[in-house]
């Protein structure tokens, strides 16, 4: 059974929080400021906010965004390993694999933690005609900038955030690069497509009919899947 209400678990998550927020320090030798957990679908997503180190504040400077991502990956998996086993030990719940987006300019980021063979997502009320905008809004922007998904899902993970689901977005080329390795050619790719997708932050704030704060987006090559979290 999916575990989704999260105000179930407002002391493990508080405790959760806390513990991640010393590995990042312990790893980057820097903490982020503050660190949101939520817990949805037997997912935890994390919204972490001021936080860069003084090298990646140099790198970024010097418009050494790959490299500074490339750090940033690099340690995030270690931290990834050990936060995911105190997950585990917690909430009883496995997590096997985890996707992350940054904003270097607003300095803040976003992570999610998931089961591989768990990825269903519990569903939540939305107003009919507000899921219809967006899918509608989504399928154009996707299409213009990309490619048009094969199937969309929208899920309100808590009053000020939704996630958007695209599934089967990966042109043929990109799969086969995935297949082969060239991580970085795609990787690249998908640094283009999000700036495209905040060149039209506005019109979903026409459709929400309220300002987005920001806007994460993470591949999931294997599953041929992104996942685009909406902040209001």
């Amino acid at each position: 059974m999916l575990k989704k209400i999260d105000r179930y678990y407002q002391e493990e998550l508080l405790l959760l929080s806390s513990t991640l927020s010393k590995l990042l320090k312990r790893r980057f030798g820097k903490g982020p400021e503050a660190c949101s957990l939520t817990f949805h679908s037997n997912k935890i997503i994390v919204h972490i906010r001021n936080f860069i180190t003084p090298a990646e504040d140099v790198l970024v400077n010097n418009d050494q965004l790959r490299l500074a991502h490339l750090f940033r990956t690099s340690v995030m998996e270690t931290v990834f390993r050990e936060f995911a086993d105190e997950a585990t030990n917690v909430l009883g719940v496995t997590f096997d694999s985890y996707f992350d987006d940054w904003n270097y300019e607003e300095n803040s980021g976003m992570l999610l933690l998931e089961n591989m063979s768990s990825l269903s997502w519990e569903e939540t009320q939305l107003n009919p005609i507000l899921k219809d905008k967006i899918f509608d809004t989504m399928i154009q922007i996707c299409a213009e900038i990309h490619k048009a998904p094969s199937k969309l899902e929208i899920v309100s993970i808590n009053p000020n955030m939704y996630m958007i689901e695209s599934q089967g977005i990966l042109l043929q080329v990109e799969k086969i690069l995935f297949s082969k390795g060239h991580l970085n050619i795609i990787q690249d790719r998908s640094f283009e497509i999000k700036d495209c997708y905040l060149e039209h932050k506005d019109r979903l704030q026409r459709v929400f009919e309220t300002k987005i704060n920001q806007m994460y987006l993470m591949w999931d090559y294997e599953k041929d899947r992104s996942l685009l979290f909406v902040h209001l």
